[in-house]
């Protein structure tokens, strides 16, 4: 007998899980912590104005940067999440300090259903409002 397939309910809550550490491994500037715990090992980060980035590792090099730069403050907020069989996705809003300069954005990550049944990041895609 399979598990039953998760409600929309316990989707929402196992995203705003990963969110919650994403979070705090950003303000950490644990960018291993945050690339293993957020994405699959085949996600793929579309950064804005920048190339596609592919796999755990760099994502987790991208990240690294990224937070090295002196980022703070970083927080998501999702306001829609969706989910069909093993693919899941949220749409939502990001804020974070760099240089003492507050920005806000928007994202859509797609994730994908484990074979432990939690979710990952498989598509992360975010673009600053500015």
């Amino acid at each position: 007998m399979s598990a039953a397939a998760p409600t929309l309910q316990d989707v929402a809550r196992a995203i705003q899980e990963l969110e919650r550490g994403f979070e705090r491994n950003a303000n950490a500037g644990d960018a291993a912590a945050l690339a293993e715990a957020f994405y699959a090992e085949d996600a793929q980060l579309l950064p804005p104005n920048s190339p596609l980035v592919e796999g755990k590792a760099a994502i987790r090099d991208f990240w690294a940067g990224f937070l090295a730069a002196g980022v703070s403050d970083a927080e998501l907020r999702t306001g829609d999440v969706g989910a069909s069989g093993s693919l899941a996705h949220g749409v939502g809003a990001y804020g974070f300090t760099l240089n003492g300069v507050r920005h806000e954005g928007k994202y859509l990550v797609v994730y994908r259903r484990q074979s432990d049944g939690s979710y990952r990041a498989i598509a992360d895609a975010f673009s600053d409002n500015s």
